[in-house]
């Protein structure tokens, strides 16, 4: 094809060489060469593609033309029922079996601390000296009580001689005895008090408001909240001033799908892994199934026991719990599976280029897949990666 802007050109040439007496032949050349341009123009333009066919949708059935799969959809089968392991999440804490929050019997104040974060200790070892006003009281309580019982003694052996010598009648012996035990039992109750939360004992008459804060259980002083010279009140129930606990034992608190409630029950064994030791399984042993059911995650809590004898295992870590499930249902990767409202729904392959949209029943089976109640059968094949596209094609053409 000739190109039009040279034809032009080779006209005008021609045109403008030529003598004045033979112009009107020249312009008439020229007007040739530019309709020719014009012409050789129109022809060399593209043509119009026709526009790609579109996918027909019918119900729930997205149909592609030429019978053909998109690309980027992949298919998976639905698979038989199978036992497989169900991992739930859980966070280890004391055994609270084998932990004491320590706290002051009596307000005060903190004169020494005799224990640190990690120092083991037996029942009744120190943990702290404290001195209070309340103590003092009690000291004084037991002061008087000792000193009225000392005086009953005295005034019963008196009124035993004056009852025999005739002197007073024996009512009087009987009062006096009375007043003897009221006293001796006033004594007692003070003192125990006092030994009750390991009062440093005084000289007779002496107060010294001081006594020992002690461990009331063996293990080891995992916290501390206490600081030399602070105040300690009783009104007001903060944090304790020590915890003591045995660290050989942890309890797993492990979170439960309401559904997956038949997968574990009281003393069932359970292997538990952690990001701090990922190539080791702990072993724990279920020992309670929660009675309520958390209004916002919808889980129940079940606690379990872990030997802990290494002490690798730290409270607070995170932790998952690996159980087996007997499968009884054909199973679908979760992925396949997508929200629709509140339905469940998904895309089963029909044929080639045709899928169909399904709502389905499922039990949750792990994070992975979901167990089949109603909706498909073993061996259909669903849509994984894509359904969220065929649901749209099917929403938006209606």
């Amino acid at each position: 094809m000739i190109a039009p802007s040279m034809t032009a050109f080779s006209a005008l040439a021609v045109w403008s060489a030529r003598p004045p007496h033979r112009w009107p032949a020249a312009l008439g050349l020229l007007a040739l060469a530019a309709l020719l341009s014009t012409t050789l123009a129109a022809c060399s333009k593209p043509e119009v593609a026709a526009p790609p066919a579109e996918p027909t949708m019918s119900g729930n059935v997205v149909s592609f033309p030429g019978n053909q799969d998109p690309a980027g959809l992949r298919l998976v089968a639905v698979s038989g029922a199978t036992d497989h392991q169900v991992l739930l999440t859980g966070r280890l804490g004391w055994d609270e079996d084998r932990t004491s929050r320590v706290f002051a019997p009596y307000a005060g104040r903190i004169d020494k601390l005799l224990a640190h974060v990690g120092q083991p200790v037996k029942r009744g070892d120190a943990l702290a000296l404290m001195s209070s006003a309340d103590v003092g009281q009690a000291q004084a309580d037991l002061h008087k009580a000792e000193a009225d019982q000392a005086q009953g003694r005295n005034t019963v052996a008196r009124a035993r001689d004056l009852v025999e010598g005739g002197v007073i009648a024996r009512k009087d012996l009987e009062q006096a005895e009375a007043d003897l035990a009221r006293s001796t039992a006033e004594a007692g109750r003070a003192r125990a008090r006092l030994a009750q939360y390991g009062v440093i004992g005084a000289a007779p008459g002496a107060i010294n408001q001081s006594f020992t804060l002690a461990a009331p259980v063996a293990g080891v002083v995992v916290e501390r909240n206490s600081n030399p010279g602070a105040e300690v009140r009783t009104d007001v129930q903060g944090a304790p001033l020590f915890v003591v606990s045995d660290p050989t034992a942890l309890w797993a608190t492990i979170d439960v799908d309401e559904a997956q409630l038949a997968l574990v029950q009281p003393g069932q064994a359970l292997l538990l892994s952690t990001a701090a030791w990922p190539e080791r399984e702990f072993a724990a042993t279920v020992l309670s199934v929660g009675e309520a059911v958390d209004a916002n995650s919808r889980t129940v809590k079940v606690r379990a026991r872990v030997p802990n004898a290494g002490r690798q295992l730290k409270a607070e870590m995170f932790v998952k719990a690996s159980v087996t499930q007997h499968g009884s249902l054909p199973l679908v990767p979760a992925d396949a599976v997508f929200l629709r409202g509140s339905q469940q729904v998904l895309f089963v392959h029909k044929g080639p280029g045709k899928f169909e949209r399904r709502t389905v029943l499922l039990r949750p089976a792990g994070p992975q897949f979901w167990s089949v109640l109603q909706g498909v059968s073993v061996g259909d094949s669903v849509v994984v990666g894509g359904g969220l596209y065929l649901n749209q094609l099917l929403d938006t053409a209606k």
